[in-house]
């Protein structure tokens, strides 16, 4: 795995995997899928890419995508005191000032 990202479309995510292939043929493969952004589930892919691990925590974190069956979705990026439910790229997501 490349990376994987993710994009607020309005009613629905985009989720983006880049994977390569460093051997020879050496091959870049693009997925995209979308999923609603009232119910933003896709099964992780740990078990088959486990370096997809970092990458779906980073997109839960900042977007809110559950990634099923993850064995770690836990923080990565956002502080710990971070409001739960909140998603800074989010186009939604408006920020405080104090």
């Amino acid at each position: 795995v490349s990376t994987i990202t993710g994009v607020d479309l309005g009613e629905n995510i985009e989720v983006i995997f880049d994977l390569w292939r460093f051997k020879e043929p050496q091959t870049a493969i693009m997925v995209r899928t979308y999923v609603p952004k009232s119910n933003p589930k896709l099964e992780t892919i740990t078990d088959i890419l486990p370096s997809s691990n970092f990458y779906e925590r980073e997109v839960h974190d900042l977007l809110g995508v559950v990634f099923e069956g993850h064995p770690n979705l836990e923080r990565l990026i956002l502080p710990e005191d971070w409001p739960e439910g909140v998603y800074p790229l989010r186009k939604d997501w408006q920020p405080t000032q104090e």
